[in-house]
């Protein structure tokens, strides 16, 4: 069930609200988590149901585990005996649906024979209800958490919100607020109205701005795999069109996750804050799928020494880090090699700022300027890697950067060539040609495109227009521009009119058409 499906939205959520509130109306406080449970159960079946099987297996194996370890003596032997068996059988059940056959095929092709592969189906979130129950067994093996009742452990991992696509949520964040959601009074009414906000921002996003763009990158790069040789036009419009797409793609569903979880009553971690906004490609991890970098953080490049064992082996951890994070998004090469673009990046930024220390410039246009640059700069590396991770192979990808300088020509519309006039003609001289762009829609394309790189440089995001009722928890609270003098929301008329428009025009596309997946449903 996509949050973008008209029986989501119609039928399943209302149902879900109201079931859910009536039962914590009246004290059943208990009742109404149970209510949730069942229903997040539902939400999870709904895709496919012979997977609840899965998730419930995987929850009754680590709360046991769990539970297990609370007895034991921090550091004991029998406690790491524990911890061990339970994050490898995590990570087995993780490898052996998502990453067995990529394993398989790589063996055929050094082996150079062929070896039936186990063509699994891959679980919906399994990735993320992993992660999310390795990091409580390592926590409570450290005696840093106390073992959850089972109800609360269940909604823990299953609360729909935030099951398919993350954030990725800590046990500290949630389970605390599960004890102290509320039903009636002012706070119900703000989390309604809150929650609600953030929901429509979120399937504008995606509904509308998403698959527009998402239909001119997904038209080149099948192109592409299918062996045509885009043209200069044709690769960049591929990669800004991805770029933007896959930002407002992650950038919905962020705010409709803790949306959802608001008109509950529960705060869920920020997820995404203007990542394309970022200076630096350190700033744009801590701005793209924070718990994601969260978990690598604290679970694998803390455990790896961090920074702690000199220079080298700090630069050696963070491009570890960044391959198993590739890994971590999809089973391929391309992810693979994203995910060393990205850690060649940070070592890049890292060794930068040791050997170019930051000097403040007081001069307001000087630090514009360079702000703009830097901006500029970030998003451009950020976009280059993106082709490798929409690419469908290394070749494709290959392909269109050959064609972002150039390598596979420039053709031009045919019907630009007397509007170019002498301009074209030295184009030609250059070796331009006349014909069919296929990617390139003209200038409404343009106008697209940059409104919406205008829209992620220098519009606030969701988080700072609602900056004065915390929406979420661990705001990041920088002055973004226009993100503090653009006028906060508050639930008055003007506001309501301006998002109910855009819920209706998002209900509208709906009906009409059917629901995009949100891209990170696939991983």
């Amino acid at each position: 069930m996509l949050f973008n499906s008209p029986g989501f939205i119609l039928l399943f959520l209302p149902v879900v609200l109201v079931g859910f509130h009536a039962l914590n109306r009246n004290g059943r406080t208990q009742m109404g988590l149970f209510f949730l449970v069942l229903s997040s159960f539902f939400f999870y079946s709904w895709w496919n149901p012979k997977f609840l099987l899965l998730i419930l297996g995987s929850i009754g194996f680590n709360y046991a585990i769990s539970l297990a370890l609370a007895g034991q003596r921090r550091g004991s032997a029998a406690s790491r005996l524990l911890l061990l068996a339970g994050v490898a059988s995590n990570l087995i059940l993780l490898g052996v649906f998502k990453y067995a056959d990529f394993a398989l095929q790589n063996i055929s092709d050094l082996l150079g024979r062929e070896i039936t592969s186990l063509n699994l189906f891959l679980p919906l979130a399994i990735s993320f209800f992993t992660f999310q129950q390795i990091a409580y067994l390592v926590d409570i093996s450290r005696h840093e958490a106390r073992p959850a009742g089972l109800l609360h452990y269940c909604l823990f991992v299953s609360f729909f919100p935030q099951l398919i696509a993350g954030p990725i949520v800590h046990h500290a964040e949630v389970l605390p607020q599960f004890r102290q959601i509320r039903s009636k009074g002012p706070a119900f009414w703000n989390n309604l109205a809150i929650g609600s906000t953030f929901v429509v921002i979120g399937l504008f996003k995606k509904v509308i701005l998403a698959e527009k763009v998402g239909f001119w990158s997904n038209q080149i790069f099948a192109s592409v795999a299918a062996g045509a040789e885009p043209s200069l036009i044709d690769a960049w419009v591929a990669m800004i069109s991805f770029s933007l797409e896959i930002y407002f793609d992650f950038s919905g569903y962020s705010d409709i996750a803790i949306g959802l979880a608001r008109m509950f009553g529960i705060k869920l971690p920020l997820n995404f804050a203007s990542p394309y906004k970022a200076a630096s490609i350190i700033e744009f991890w801590r701005q793209w799928h924070i718990t994601l970098s969260r978990f690598l953080r604290d679970y694998l490049y803390y455990p790896l020494g961090g920074n702690r064992r000199g220079r080298v082996r700090r630069y050696a951890n963070l491009i570890i880090v960044m391959a198993l994070g590739g890994l971590w998004h999809g089973a391929g090469w391309t992810f693979l090699i994203w995910g060393l673009m990205h850690g060649a990046y940070l070592v890049v930024n890292h060794l930068w700022r040791f050997l170019v220390p930051v000097k403040p410039d007081r001069r307001t246009f000087h630090r514009l300027t360079g702000l703009v640059f830097s901006r500029l700069f970030v998003f451009l590396l950020v976009a280059i890697s993106w082709v490798m991770f929409r690419a469908d192979s290394f070749d494709s990808a290959m392909s269109i950067y050959q064609g972002l300088v150039g390598g596979n020509g420039l053709v031009l519309p045919t019907h630009y060539r007397e509007p170019l006039g002498t301009i074209g003609q030295i184009l030609e001289g250059l070796g331009a040609t006349y014909g069919a762009v296929p990617g390139f829609g003209g200038g409404w394309q343009i106008m697209w495109l940059a409104g919406l790189l205008i829209w992620v440089w220098i519009l606030p995001n969701a988080q700072e227009l609602l900056r004065n009722h915390e929406p979420a928890l661990n705001i990041v609270r920088r002055n973004r521009i226009l993100g503090r003098s653009w006028p906060a929301w508050s639930p008055n008329m003007a506001y309501g009119v301006i998002f109910g428009i855009a819920g209706a025009v998002v209900i509208v596309s709906l009906l009409q058409g059917q629901p995009g997946e949100f891209i990170y449903f696939q991983f």
